[in-house]
């Protein structure tokens, strides 16, 4: 079984990065070549990573599903990507993937979320019917944030509103300190491996801080807090796969259970002892899960 490490150098091995331009604004993304014969016709799927991350957050799952032609942008604002021209909300993110998909001419591909990514694949499934099937890897389902969590996610907020609105290089220095990302890695990773939690916080240390200014980060963050699936569940009618974890603190699993419920072509998958970071601890098992559900599409 391999790791994410393992996962993500066979992945970078067939990258290609690539801009386009999205109403008026430069998007990067990163094109993984399917390697299968060239008389195949590999189906397409769009990676889209969560909140304050890069499509290399998503890149084991690139690595792992080599049979498919993979495309991971980095949303607008983070990574390389150029911020929107209007707010960083849920309803605009959307718009633009919407867009995006027109940009690199894909027609209905597979799309994979993650988290934040979860909303903007199931906002755009709801309104313009774009993809063949979808992959909700530690969905936004909703259910009540309590204890720990519910304080931490105030103060995170308290924290970001502070950052928005102070002078903008204070406000940078805020959100790029040491002590915020480690405590957030920490606190999200479960692994009591040692050298893993080591290698997480390594990643996050590069990635986390990949934002455009205090601005996107805190409009995407109300965003993020802001919003569920629960919207856009009832016009959900392609099949859909939810990968939940039994420790996120973000969103727990009797609420993904729950949901699934109200849409005909769900099925749910949960990874026992990990949390939100389902892409770094458990990487190889959500890969051969997403496999399996793809093998069976008709």
């Amino acid at each position: 079984m391999s790791t994410a490490a393992e996962l993500m150098e066979l992945a970078e091995s067939r990258a290609t990065k690539r801009t386009v331009e999205v109403n008026g604004v430069p998007c990067d993304y990163w094109f993984y070549p399917a390697q299968v014969a060239k008389k195949e016709k590999p189906q397409n799927i769009v990676l889209l990573h969560g909140y304050r991350g890069t499509h290399k957050g998503l890149e084991s799952f690139a690595g792992g599903l080599s049979q498919f032609n993979i495309y991971a942008p980095d949303l607008p604002g983070f990574g390389t990507s150029a911020p929107l021209k209007a707010k960083h909300t849920l309803e605009n993110y959307i718009e633009w993937f919407n867009e995006f998909l027109k940009a690199v001419n894909l027609d209905q591909p597979i799309a994979i979320g993650h988290s934040f990514g979860t909303l903007i694949v199931s906002g755009a499934e709801s309104k313009y019917k774009f993809s063949k099937a979808l992959v909700c890897i530690n969905p936004v389902a909703g259910g009540v944030t309590k204890g720990l969590s519910w304080f931490l996610m105030q103060f995170v907020k308290t924290f970001y509103w502070i950052a928005h609105v102070i002078p903008q290089n204070l406000g940078l220095r805020m959100l790029k300190t040491r002590l915020l990302v480690d405590s957030m890695s920490s606190y999200t990773t479960k692994s009591q491996d040692k050298e893993l939690r080591s290698w997480i916080k390594l990643q996050h240390s590069h990635y986390f801080n990949s934002f455009a200014n205090s601005d996107v980060v805190w409009q995407s963050y109300i965003a993020s807090i802001s919003n569920t699936l629960q919207p856009y569940i009832s016009s959900i009618k392609k099949p859909i796969l939810l990968v939940a974890a039994d420790m996120d603190e973000i969103t727990p699993v009797s609420a993904v259970q729950e949901i699934a419920k109200r849409m005909p072509k769900s099925s749910v998958h949960v990874i026992k002892n990990c949390g939100h970071l389902v892409h770094y601890e458990a990487a190889q098992e959500t890969v051969d899960v997403i496999s399996t559900f793809i093998s069976e599409l008709d």
